[in-house]
């Protein structure tokens, strides 16, 4: 038996910028947030923005709202969850923490003066990329945690 061939992605594509639009709105508002206010912001058809509130609903980042028995599924976002605020990048996570490191790193080397200090700020970000990603994550994570402290 053959494997179906994968889905296309969604989550970079489509359901993530939702969500940062999301949480962008509830930071400052409490009211709902219409996916046509979405779509508009983000220049998207509106039915391209409920599939991605449907499948951020399902995956419990928002809660949507029926305004009446008339709304469609998807057309209204009640609120987000606090894990949208963490992969919207708003609050932090060791995912986002680990990526705001390494690019805090590459602007001090794209920064340093030549020489010396460009060198020693180009060993500090090899060491880190060498050790990889997951390194970089379990760092972050105990920074964000607590289990690691300054």
């Amino acid at each position: 038996m053959t494997r179906p061939g994968m889905m296309p992605d969604r989550w970079f594509s489509r359901d993530l910028p939702v969500l940062v639009e999301a949480v962008r709105h509830f930071d400052t508002y409490t009211d709902p947030l219409a996916a046509d206010t979405v779509a508009e912001r983000l220049g998207w058809d509106v039915e391209e923005v409920m599939a991605a509130v449907r499948a951020l609903s399902r995956g419990g980042y928002v809660k949507e709202q029926r305004a009446t028995m008339a709304s469609r599924p998807g057309d209204t976002i009640k609120n987000v969850s606090p894990e949208a605020y963490r992969e919207a990048g708003a609050w932090p996570s060791p995912d986002t923490a680990a990526d705001r490191l390494l690019a805090a790193l590459q602007a001090a080397v794209d920064k340093a003066p030549e020489g010396e200090a460009k060198n020693r700020a180009r060993r500090i970000l090899d060491g880190v990329v060498a050790a990889g990603r997951d390194f970089a994550v379990d760092v972050a994570g105990g920074v964000v945690t607590g289990q690691i402290t300054t």
